[in-house]
């Protein structure tokens, strides 16, 4: 899942309306394989709400693991790969889904589902059309070989995933 033969860029998976992807069950990943500086000296700091409401400051670093060839933002499990790829991105809102908040809090998400197009306008608050960043420099891969007792194994690879690749979007606060 994290070799470039395995990841292809979010322009190659989606033609006009068409989204070519399986509407199999697996795990999922999104990297960035647009210029590393460029990721490197975007925003990478955001503020969250912690236990009993406190505010909680978090530094995104270059903590990726060598042997990934692309820094991964966001690791997630679905029932339908196809179905959750475009709820991340809502393609069908141009311009910027999401407001900047004082001090870098982080700004109320417009869905549940579109962790990866909120975690691009953070990091790109200047950015007016993330989805043409997004088109151009994400990419997403997938795995939907789990076959016995698959939804315990989807659980568990998801949290190996994340823990092993530490994707910046995946970070939230504890409860």
């Amino acid at each position: 899942m994290h070799n470039s033969s395995q990841i292809r860029t979010v322009n190659e998976i989606c033609s006009g309306r068409k989204i070519d992807l399986p509407h199999d069950a697996g795990i999922y990943a999104f990297w960035w394989l647009g210029d590393r500086e460029q990721l490197l000296r975007s925003n990478r700091s955001v503020v969250l709400k912690g236990p009993g409401g406190n505010l909680v400051q978090v530094r995104y670093e270059d903590w990726w693991p060598q042997e990934l060839e692309f820094p991964c933002l966001y690791v997630g499990k679905t029932t339908n790969i196809r179905g959750r790829f475009s709820p991340h991105l809502k393609r069908g809102c141009s311009g910027r889904l999401h407001g900047t908040e004082p001090e870098n809090r982080k700004a109320r998400p417009k869905t549940t589902s579109c962790q990866l197009r909120w975690g691009i306008e953070h990091i790109f608050p200047d950015e007016k059309e993330p989805l043409t960043l997004i088109g151009s420099s994400v990419g997403f891969s997938y795995r939907t070989d789990f076959e016995d007792n698959a939804i315990a194994e989807r659980f568990f690879e998801e949290d190996r995933l994340i823990g092993a690749w530490r994707p910046w979007f995946n970070i939230d606060s504890e409860r």
